[in-house]
């Protein structure tokens, strides 16, 4: 057990150190660190927690490109399972409808995404 701890860690110093090296964004690198977390902990959620509270805290407060981008990521990905769910054919009418009307509400907040990445700081 003890030597699986001393891997994992060494694995966490040696992807810290690259990533710095590489001079990765550091909310990228927030975001691999959460991944190993998770992994090493087994909270399979854990990476996700973090990414949609960086979205959150990053993103729509201080406006950061790369937390809007992890935000437009998390939208396009519910994107497509509305847009799958919409072809199944065993929806009535008014479960297509909300389907649709998630559809246009998912396109728009990519869209407003998009236009606040435009106009947001680099870092």
């Amino acid at each position: 057990m003890a030597e699986k701890k001393i891997g994992a860690v060494e694995n966490l110093r040696e992807k810290l150190n690259d990533s710095i090296t590489l001079c990765k964004d550091p909310l990228q690198i927030i975001l691999e660190m959460a991944e190993i977390i998770g992994e090493l902990s087994g909270e399979k959620n854990f990476y996700r927690t973090i990414q949609e509270n960086i979205s959150t805290n990053y993103g729509k407060i201080f406006k950061n490109k790369f937390a809007i981008d992890n935000e437009i990521e998390i939208v396009s990905e519910r994107l497509k399972k509305i847009e799958a769910a919409a072809q199944n054919p065993e929806f009535d009418d008014d479960e297509k409808r909300r389907i649709i009307f998630a559809l246009e509400r998912h396109k728009k907040e990519i869209e407003r995404l998009q236009s606040l990445k435009d106009n947001a700081k680099t870092s």
